[in-house]
């Protein structure tokens, strides 16, 4: 029998976890009441009882309601699990999208990553189907410590202490996760309190996974040394966040002196101390869209950019990303926009008086007929026809008493930066002898005595 004063202390938890979860709610502003929600839920204590709480509000802030629910087929319950949760949704009336990860899918190995891609896509797709405006997770208090756990024992930056975070875009829309102030015990007695029905997943019991071996061995671990673990753990979390939200507000400052546009300027910028430089450099190309930065690949792009006898240099960076230094600034590109750059450019045999594209404001033009603006050349006849191409790594200009210097040499002295060398074009003749270095250098070649009865007079120049 349970007892009188057992059912009210049950009913008193269940009252004050549904006012924090919604002055939760308010302060988050995570949705508002007219948007539609995608409720991600896998039956588990935790889904279940984020679900309930969500049908629970007053009508003037819950939002429309969408259950998502994805069966692996991991395991022989999951049939039953997905028969209950359909049921549930036909008795409240809401509405149920059903994902099956087929078996023959499944992958021999890193079956737990597997399974995590397949769900966020299905949610992903269902935000852009349904226009919803976000998918909400049932992640908790528990699941916050146990991350922080693992990414402190694993290394790395510190911003990664933080954890899981209330939310984040997802697709067209974004990711809550409004259940992080709350303990997994506080959801089994909410749960309890309730009369909730939920499954419990067996894997979660396999001490083969990581998370699994800190939630049953490491955290409890812990909690004997001091049973208020999780709670100082927020709190660090708590305290973390706030100063990271200042170190980014100073960061952005810094940033504002040493940018110009789209580049960094590397004079303002190599003045800075050494951590200064490291932490901004982080910060700008986290910005910019390049994540999964090493703390070695920090260090390496500091290095180039410190390095006054490479005044120029790419980097790979992770992703499709390419850091650029060209002398005194820096930049990023797309590195299948320079490739991209160089292939497009096409290759134009010279016909005389017609006019060839250099760039969007200029034209080649060679021709017989004396012009101001072009150059007077004499080429022998085996030198022509003349051709119009972007520069290789392999060609030289002529000089004067015999000599050769290399176009990667000329566009070095020259201080060419590297997006417009991609871009640089020459007029090689036919022997493939670069003629004109288009608007920076002209080849030397020598002249027979007789060379104005032999040789072709040629004017060739840039028209606008």
């Amino acid at each position: 029998m349970v007892s009188v004063a057992a059912v009210a202390v049950g009913g008193a938890n269940m009252t004050t976890i549904l006012k924090q979860f919604e002055r939760h709610l308010e302060q988050g502003r995570f949705f508002a009441k007219d948007d539609l929600v995608i409720v991600a839920v896998s039956t588990g204590v935790d889904s279940m009882a984020l679900l309930d709480l969500l049908q629970r509000l007053p009508a003037g802030r819950r939002p429309r309601l969408l259950v998502a629910h994805v069966n692996h087929e991991l395991r022989d319950q999951s049939t039953v699990e997905e028969a209950y949760l359909t049921d549930y949704c036909r008795q409240a009336g809401l509405s149920l999208r059903v994902a099956h990860w087929p078996k023959e899918d499944h992958p021999e190995h890193g079956v737990e990553e597997a399974a995590r891609h397949f769900r966020y896509a299905f949610f992903k797709r269902l935000l852009t189907e349904c226009h919803a405006a976000a998918v909400v997770t049932a992640h908790h208090a528990n699941d916050l410590a146990e991350t922080m756990l693992m990414k402190m024992t694993r290394g790395g930056q510190l911003d990664q202490l933080v954890g899981i975070r209330d939310q984040r875009p997802l697709g067209r829309g974004k990711l809550v996760r409004p259940l992080l102030p709350f303990t997994k015990a506080e959801l089994y007695r909410y749960a309890r309190a309730r009369g909730l029905k939920w499954f419990e997943d067996q894997t979660n019991q396999e001490l083969t996974v990581a998370r699994n071996r800190y939630r049953h061995q490491i955290i409890p671990a812990l909690e004997r040394e001091n049973p208020q673990l999780i709670t100082h753990l927020l709190d660090y979390r708590a305290q973390l966040t706030e100063l990271l939200a200042w170190r980014n507000q100073e960061l952005a400052r810094l940033l504002d002196t040493v940018q110009a546009g789209q580049h960094l300027e590397l004079v303002a910028f190599t003045q800075l101390p050494d951590f200064q430089q490291a932490e901004l450099l982080r910060y700008w190309l986290e910005q910019s869209g390049v994540t999964d930065l090493k703390a070695d690949l920090i260090d390496q792009v500091r290095r180039v950019l410190n390095n006054p006898q490479k005044p120029q240099g790419l980097i790979k960076l992770p992703g499709s990303s390419v850091l650029v230094k060209d002398y005194a600034e820096c930049r990023l590109e797309n590195i299948d926009k320079l490739s991209s750059q160089r292939q497009k450019a096409p290759v134009y045999m010279v016909k005389l008086g017609q006019q060839y594209p250099i760039d969007k404001q200029q034209k080649l033009l060679v021709t017989t007929m004396q012009d101001a603006r072009g150059m007077e050349m004499w080429l022998s006849p085996d030198q022509l026809p003349l051709t119009l191409r972007p520069w290789q790594p392999g060609d030289r200009l002529r000089l004067k008493g015999g000599g050769h210097q290399s176009v990667h040499r000329v566009l070095i002295d020259q201080k060419v930066n590297a997006g417009d060398r991609g871009s640089q074009l020459v007029l090689v003749d036919a022997r493939g002898t670069v003629v004109w270095l288009i608007g920076r250098k002209w080849s030397w070649f020598d002249r027979p005595t007789d060379y104005r009865q032999r040789w072709q007079r040629l004017f060739i120049g840039i028209i606008k």
